[in-house]
């Protein structure tokens, strides 16, 4: 008898250490959320794009004929600090190649077509299959 009590304690006890796990995002208030809210931190926008390679303005005057994606980043204001873009242009690898960009035609009509400028680009990556994707954030939101 004090076999089987014995076994159907720990039998409880792993149970119970197994499925405790699971509660742990009901017992801290908030733990469920994706983002942080009032505690001071901010959403990382440039962390969805990782790593760019640094683009040259020869990069740029190449482009011609080639598909180009469009990639938002940062445009969903439903997420505390998506839209504080902070040095988000400045980090990104075409900070200083504005002008070439608006010299594209290639570029400049994917732009155009979905409602963005040359000042609106973040990044340029190159894709498979000689595409480009741009990653994009409209500025002053409403």
């Amino acid at each position: 008898m004090l076999k089987i009590t014995t076994l159907a304690i720990l039998a409880g006890l792993v149970t119970a250490t197994s499925v405790a796990p699971s509660f742990a995002q009901f017992a801290v208030p908030g733990g469920n959320q994706r983002y942080p809210q009032g505690s001071g931190q901010q959403y990382d926008c440039a962390a969805s794009m990782g790593h760019m390679r640094s683009v040259k303005q020869a990069d740029i005057f190449a482009i011609n004929g080639n598909r180009v994606a469009l990639l938002p980043v940062c445009e969903d204001l439903t997420v505390p600090g998506k839209n504080a873009y902070g040095a988000l242009f400045v980090n990104g690898n075409v900070n200083h190649l504005r002008v070439p960009i608006a010299r594209n035609a290639t570029l400049m009509a994917a732009l155009t077509a979905k409602g963005y400028d040359q000042n609106d680009v973040v990044s340029l990556r190159h894709g498979a299959n000689d595409s480009i994707i741009l990653y994009v954030h409209q500025r002053d939101m409403n």
